[in-house]
């Protein structure tokens, strides 16, 4: 009965199924931290910010995918550079994938902001574990009978723009598009990263002197595959609580809850409710943020970008 409501619920995802499936782990708190969406992030502002993060996708289902990620990015002030490095591990039922990657960052005075110029790239490495398989026919010679590991590279590119209410910024992931397949297995694709297009956009309004309002989106296009388009309102106040919703064209919306403990430690949390009918077979995704940052002073005749949102 369980297999069956996995199959039932994998083809019941529809555009969802891709997102899980050759696209990079979906996350719902990438405003809090745009490392995970534009390698140009890094260095932005005058912080050195280390986070942790893990997302647990589509409760109740067996196999559903895990994402563990580190983050680390920092400034080069009197260079007007950033550096950075990611770490996500990724379980997705019988395949493991673990991807460690550096970034650099460039960054020039531009229109009252700072345009910034982002380059990742590292290696990902993948395990499949084919002997976990649960097998209809037991003799199917398309279908490995062993674990198989590969590793690839992997690089990407962004651009970022940021003032002090106003982000926008676009990003192109898996340039090498990178595709393994089994030994002797030549149709048996063990894992592919279709290159993968972002494009994000915020923009912070103030409202008296203790609230603001973060409308923004995040717009997710890999070819072959439907657009993903999220849509996300945050209510920030005193500058130590955000209360925030989005809703996402893959028929999912997520509630979320960040407080800054001090002013380097923040914590999250966000929960995606699925609306679609896979809303029957999964209680929801939950995904959690520990963060912290060491502010810097700015560099001398440069102006600060604003401390609230550019952590």
């Amino acid at each position: 009965m369980r297999s069956l409501r996995i199959i039932l619920a994998l083809i019941l995802s529809g555009p969802l199924l891709s997102a899980l499936g050759q696209r990079d782990p979906l996350y719902s708190q990438y405003m809090f931290d745009k490392l995970l969406v534009n390698p140009a992030y890094a260095g932005s502002s005058n912080w050195i910010v280390g986070s942790l993060k893990y997302r647990n996708h589509l409760g109740g289902i067996e196999g559903a995918p895990q994402t563990s990620l580190f983050t680390f990015h920092l400034p080069l002030q009197k260079k007007s550079m950033g550096l950075g490095v990611k770490a996500v591990y990724d379980q997705l039922a019988v395949s493991n994938s673990m991807t460690l990657t550096g970034i650099y960052s460039f960054h020039i005075g531009f229109g009252g902001g700072k345009l910034s110029f982002g380059l990742e790239g590292g290696m990902v490495y993948n395990l499949t574990d084919y002997q976990s398989l649960v097998r209809y026919d037991p003799i199917d010679q398309s279908i490995p009978e062993t674990t198989e590991a590969a590793i690839a590279p992997d690089a990407s590119f962004g651009i970022y723009y940021n003032a002090k209410s106003l982000y926008v910024g676009v990003a192109a992931y898996h340039l090498f598009n990178p595709k393994r397949t089994v030994p002797a297995y030549d149709r048996n694709q063990m894992f592919q990263l279709e290159k993968t297009f972002y494009a994000l956009g915020g923009y912070v309004i103030d409202i008296g002197k203790v609230f603001a309002v973060e409308p923004g989106f995040l717009v997710c296009y890999e070819p072959g595959a439907p657009f993903q388009v999220d849509g996300f309102l945050n209510f920030t106040y005193a500058e130590r609580i955000t209360l925030g919703g989005a809703y996402r064209t893959s028929q999912a919306a997520a509630v979320m809850l960040k407080v800054n403990v001090t002013e380097g430690l923040r914590i999250a949390y966000s929960y995606d409710l699925n609306v679609s009918n896979l809303a029957n077979y999964s209680s929801g995704s939950h995904e959690f943020m520990l963060s912290y940052g060491i502010k810097l002073l700015p560099p001398p005749a440069r102006k600060e970008v604003h401390p609230r949102y550019y952590f």
